[in-house]
């Protein structure tokens, strides 16, 4: 046979095997859980974006599942520019909520919004308990994000 020949046939498993390394890699790099407890890295995680050079960071806590599925449960305390929260807000369909509301027992120590906060709400049925905080003297934001 001719070695032309010979190589146009080993190449689709040349082919077969590069594609099951390269999903099989990306399969296990989307398949890790992401814990961390670094407010900079909990903002990232969270919005995809790095984090402004003039937001003020306190604590955060991201953790996410290793599930393909983008589990994940957020706390971030952190001080954002009025015009970014705002813009938040309205991009998200955020709103006042003047309902009662329970901290989650697994809610880090630090998580503790201030008597002097509004807090809100995403405007839809499905309420999986996150809550957004702004402390109106400080302009310091508390979030507690769910998605299970």
């Amino acid at each position: 046979m001719d070695k032309k020949v010979k190589r146009k046939m080993a190449n689709p498993q040349i082919k077969c095997t590069f594609i099951f390394i390269l999903l099989g890699a990306f399969l296990w790099i989307s398949c890790r859980e992401i814990n961390t407890t670094n407010p900079q890295k909990a903002f990232k995680y969270w919005t995809g974006a790095i984090p402004p050079a003039d937001f003020e960071f306190f604590e955060g806590q991201y953790w996410q599942s290793a599930h393909i599925t983008k589990e994940y449960i957020l706390y971030l305390k952190f001080k954002p520019t009025k015009i970014w929260w705002n813009k938040f807000l309205e991009l998200n369909n955020i709103l006042e909520d003047k309902n009662e509301w329970i901290i989650p027992t697994d809610a880090p120590d630090w998580f503790r919004p201030s008597d002097n906060v509004v807090r809100y709400r995403i405007n839809n049925d499905f309420d999986q308990g996150s809550r957004y905080f702004i402390d109106t003297l400080t302009g310091i934001c508390s979030v507690y994000e769910i998605q299970l």
